[in-house]
């Protein structure tokens, strides 16, 4: 294994590769944490580009309405009937059960005077008109046309609702306004094999919070697509979480990852020397996710931190769940896996609980940040009933938010970047925003993706 030093003399990061922690896990992990990087230069982009109404406009019509957009859960709609209302910018989509327990969408407008058809989500026979009782099934054909006799030029196969394409993977129900737009699957590839592995569709949403950020979506976007700003934003992790150990790969067009590790000796600027008892202490006093804090936690003699930390998740998810670890990675159990569908869907690995992000934009300044907790149910037994949406107002913090654990507070601390950041971008006016070439090439690919959805 190549030393710091070689590393150093070599112009490398100066610390251990993650391929190399690896190799150290006594359990092998999968052939898909393989390194799978690009080189995407190191152009900067100007800052106008989070800042200019005129470029969020081409950006809503070129990206937003050309691109999968995760709407809900399959949770959600478990019922013939039941109806998910989702909105997009200045779009309203109907996701509906059907009756043959498929799953199809709708602009949410009647076709006889445009008015809205559905007020909220919840569980319908047929979606009538409150303006004039035009009334449509929940295959989106019109059922009921109480003037249908001064419409001679319009029969019921003529104003359908409007269909919207609707595509599904491991509980999560997308949709997509352009009908020539690549099927999801092949889409987010390779994602479905990649959780599969972590058992994605026995997962159930657990929590999901929202909250508004005043500043670019992109802005909100790149907040989670690097894992270095722990240094300075959530120091409270800087002597166990092995940021500057990470993996950055773009796995493809749209779809990137990080991998962070836990529990490991951080790299020469942040080591202070401490010994694997002064991690686990770390650990706990951070409210990591690996313990269970009802228990004395001791570390082994001969054990190290990290691999302590895997055992106790092993133990309590196990426990929880009735499924056997035993033969699952460290990297597993432990690590953070942060995978983003482009333009704005973030989706966590592992069997800790995965943490998600959605990020939906509503002018060029203001984003709704939503957070959600997917957590693996029961093997046997019923599966818990799904959150409901909670939204934060702007004096409330997320740190109060007790159904997403000990992660609470460090979304206080990602959200105070996000307006200051803004901020700032609108003083720069034309000049340029860097990105480091391999730290932030997940920053870097969802640029060039929005470049190419615009050339389109």
């Amino acid at each position: 294994m190549m030393s710091v030093q070689e590393k150093l003399r070599m112009g490398g990061p100066p610390v251990i590769s993650y391929q190399d922690l690896l190799a150290l896990d006594k359990r092998p992990s999968p052939a898909f944490y393989a390194p799978m990087t690009r080189d995407l230069g190191t152009e900067p982009v100007p800052a106008s580009r989070y800042t200019d109404p005129e470029f969020f406009k081409t950006e809503v019509d070129k990206v937003f309405m050309k691109t999968w957009q995760f709407a809900c859960r399959d949770e959600d709609i478990p019922e013939i009937g039941d109806t998910y209302v989702y909105e997009l910018l200045d779009q309203q989509v109907l996701v509906v059960r059907q009756r043959d327990r498929s799953v199809r969408a709708f602009k949410n407008v009647c076709r006889h005077r445009g008015r809205k058809l559905v007020g909220t989500s919840g569980c319908k026979t047929s979606f009538k008109c409150a303006y004039h009782g035009l009334t449509w099934g929940l295959d989106g054909k019109l059922i009921e046309n109480p003037f249908a006799w001064d419409f001679p030029q319009l029969s019921a196969d003529d104003i359908p609702l409007f269909d919207v394409r609707c595509e599904g993977w491991g509980g999560f129900i997308f949709i997509n306004f352009d009908k020539d737009a690549a099927p999801l699957l092949e889409v987010i590839a390779p994602m479905p094999e990649h959780f599969a592995h972590w058992k994605i569709e026995n997962c159930y949403k657990s929590a999901h919070v929202a909250k508004v950020a005043e500043a670019n979506w992109k802005v909100v976007a790149e907040a989670f697509l690097e894992a270095h700003h722990v240094i300075c934003t959530h120091p409270e992790y800087n002597l166990f979480s092995g940021y500057d150990s990470g993996q950055h790969d773009v796995l493809s067009d749209h779809v990137t990852r990080f991998i962070a590790p836990n529990g490991i000796t951080p790299g020469p600027f942040l080591d202070r020397g401490i010994d694997d008892e002064r991690r686990l202490s770390l650990m706990l006093a951070a409210g990591n996710r690996a313990f269970d804090k009802s228990k004395k936690i001791e570390l082994p003699e001969g054990m190290t931190a990290r691999s302590f930390a895997a055992e106790s998740v092993r133990q309590m998810v196990g426990a929880r769940t009735g499924y056997d670890f035993s033969e699952y990675s460290d990297a597993d159990m432990l690590d953070g896996q942060g995978y983003d569908i482009f333009p704005n869907f973030h989706l966590w690995g592992g069997f800790k609980d995965k943490i998600s992000y959605r990020m939906r934009p509503i002018s060029h300044d203001r984003t709704l940040l939503e957070v959600f907790l997917f957590t693996l149910a029961p093997k046997d037994g019923p599966r818990p009933k799904p959150a409901q949406i909670r939204m934060l107002g702007e004096d409330e913090d997320w740190g109060g938010i007790p159904e997403l654990g000990a992660l609470a507070a460090v979304y206080d601390q990602d959200y105070s970047n996000m307006g200051p950041v803004q901020a700032g971008l609108v003083s720069m006016g034309e000049e340029p925003v860097h990105f480091s070439q391999y730290l932030e090439v997940r920053c870097r690919n969802l640029h060039r993706m929005v470049d190419e959805y615009i050339s389109r």
